[in-house]
């Protein structure tokens, strides 16, 4: 059997059943570690890979390679609630890669810390067949303030911080050569990939005001993410508004496309997708409440399902997956 057969979280499956768990990380499965280290401290901590083959997209410049990588990393510790403290990183290069572009991927580092208030510390590089960049994240918080994917109830708000559907754009534009007659609707899903944003000042000030039952990134997708909370919690999700940007909107009717298909089943947005307290949302300051947007509930169906316009579709467990293409 392969990893191809099993795809990526059977891949993490068969590599936790060989492993002893450290009794004091608190967050157990989940894309983030959170260690006690005393004091009422934890260390957290995420890693991530970007791959030459796997996640570069035309038109990428080695700047942006770089300021991805950052903010794959970020997002996670976003998504926590984390402040993180600084990163480390491994490049693997091959032996003929231009030296100008090593130096355009370290200015993307710069910049993209620099733009979240964090530093490179230093790392590791090495020969490889292909370009490899691998960033590990590291931040302390107080315990007790970590927000992880467990917690979520029935009667929850579930909510998310960002939009949905610009990647799924840019993917068709960029690999099946769908492109669109609107300038401003391809620049905007091309930003989208090349340069995404992490919502971290957001979701630090999220888990400070104590509201959040749950918490992930969409980074595998806004279905995929909702699978995950669904599962993890033992919980149904019923969706009754879904954020998707104009430009996406466009795109769609373009091409004859659902803009909810777009929106649910891209991946790579790094969105915040969380759940609230029912009275989550009055308890925020006006500043944040009007980046929110609550999309719906949890419920005890188990069923995970939008409804828009009085109909009711059910939600697959789609989107990006290691190996699985």
């Amino acid at each position: 059997m392969s990893a191809f057969e099993v795809g990526e979280w059977g891949v993490i499956n068969l590599i936790w059943s060989r492993l002893k768990r450290d009794p004091l990380e608190v967050l157990g499965l989940d894309d983030v570690v959170a260690r006690r280290i005393g004091g009422g401290k934890l260390l957290v901590a995420h890693v991530d890979t970007l791959s030459q083959s796997t996640d570069v997209l035309p038109g990428m410049t080695p700047h942006s390679i770089g300021f991805k990588s950052v903010v794959m990393n970020v997002s996670d510790m976003a998504a926590k609630g984390v402040e993180p403290l600084g990163m480390l990183f491994s490049l693997g290069l091959p032996s003929d890669y231009p030296l100008t572009s090593v130096a355009e991927i370290a200015e993307g580092w710069r910049d993209a810390t620099s733009k979240y208030g964090i530093y490179v510390w230093g790392g590791d590089i090495t020969e490889s067949r292909e370009l490899m960049v691998t960033g590990a994240i590291i931040g302390l918080a107080p315990e007790g303030r970590v927000v992880g994917r467990r917690g979520a109830r029935p009667g929850d708000l579930i909510a998310c911080m960002g939009s949905f559907g610009l990647t799924s754009v840019a993917y068709m534009i960029l690999l099946e050569g769908k492109k669109t007659r609107f300038k401003a609707v391809e620049e905007r899903a091309k930003r989208a990939v090349y340069y995404p944003k992490a919502y971290l000042k957001e979701g630090i000030r999220l888990a400070r005001l104590r509201v959040l039952t749950a918490s992930m990134d969409s980074s595998d997708g806004l279905a995929w993410s909702l699978h995950t909370i669904s599962s993890l919690n033992n919980v149904g999700i019923e969706l009754t508004n879904i954020p998707v940007p104009r430009e996406v909107l466009a795109y769609a009717d373009e091409h004859g496309l659902d803009p909810y298909e777009l929106a649910l089943y891209g991946g790579e947005e790094y969105s915040l997708v969380f759940t609230m307290r029912p009275d989550g949302l009055d308890l925020l300051p006006n500043s944040l409440r009007r980046r929110v947007t609550v999309m719906g509930k949890l419920t005890r169906d188990k069923k995970i399902r939008l409804i828009v316009e009085g109909s009711e579709r059910i939600i697959e467990p789609r989107g990006w997956e290691h190996f699985k293409r």
